[in-house]
C-alpha cells in the first residue's frame, strides 16, 4: 500500500508537528519567564500549552498509524530500495552509462554523465531549506553527501 494521498497527508502532518513543537517550546519559555519574573516556585503552563501538547501527541499517533514502510528483518529492503536505485542512477548519460564509464556512443570514449545534473549542482531543497546537491560518483551512495550543508558534515564532499 503506497497511496500518494496518505504520503501527502503525512508530509503536511509532519510540517504541522514541527510548527507545533516550536510553538510548544515558545509557550514553555514564556511560562518559565513569567514564573521567574514573579519569583514563583512553580511554573504554570497555559491551557494553550496543554492543547498544543495534546495536538502534537495526536499528530504523532496519526503518523504512526499511517506509516507505510514495511517492517522487515535487518538487511532487507525497507520500502526505499526502488528510490535508492533511482537516485543512484541520476548520474547516468542518455546511453545509460555512469559518469566516467566507457561509452562509445555520442559521449565519445568516456561518459560525461547526466548533463542536467553535474556533480555539485543544486537539485533541490529539503523542508529545512538545506540544499540537496548532486554528489560526485564516489559519494553518491552516501546519503550525507547529498546534503553537504548539514552540521557536522564536510561541505567538500
Amino acid at each position: 500500500m503506497n497511496d500518494p494521498t496518505i504520503t501527502d497527508l503525512r508530509r503536511e502532518l509532519e510540517k504541522a508537528r514541527l510548527a507545533l513543537i516550536a510553538t510548544q517550546s515558545h509557550l514553555a519559555a514564556h511560562a518559565e519567564m513569567n514564573a521567574a519574573l514573579h519569583c514563583a516556585a512553580e511554573v504554570f503552563h497555559s491551557p494553550l500549552h496543554a492543547k498544543v501538547t495534546a495536538t502534537i501527541a495526536g499528530i504523532e499517533h496519526a503518523l504512526a498509524r499511517t506509516d507505510q514502510s514495511p517492517r522487515r528483518g535487518r538487511g532487507a529492503c525497507d520500502g526505499n530500495c526502488e528510490w535508492a536505485a533511482l537516485v543512484a542512477d541520476l548520474d547516468r548519460c542518455k546511453h545509460g552509462r555512469h559518469q566516467d564509464d566507457v561509452c562509445g556512443d555520442s559521449c565519445g570514449t568516456v561518459s560525461q554523465g547526466n548533463p542536467h545534473m553535474p556533480p555539485g549542482a543544486v537539485i533541490g531543497y529539503d523542508l529545512r531549506m538545506t540544499e540537496i546537491v548532486m554528489p560526485d560518483r564516489e559519494h553518491k551512495h552516501d546519503v550525507s553527501s547529498w546534503r553537504p550543508g548539514r552540521p557536522g558534515q564536510d561541505s567538500a564532499s
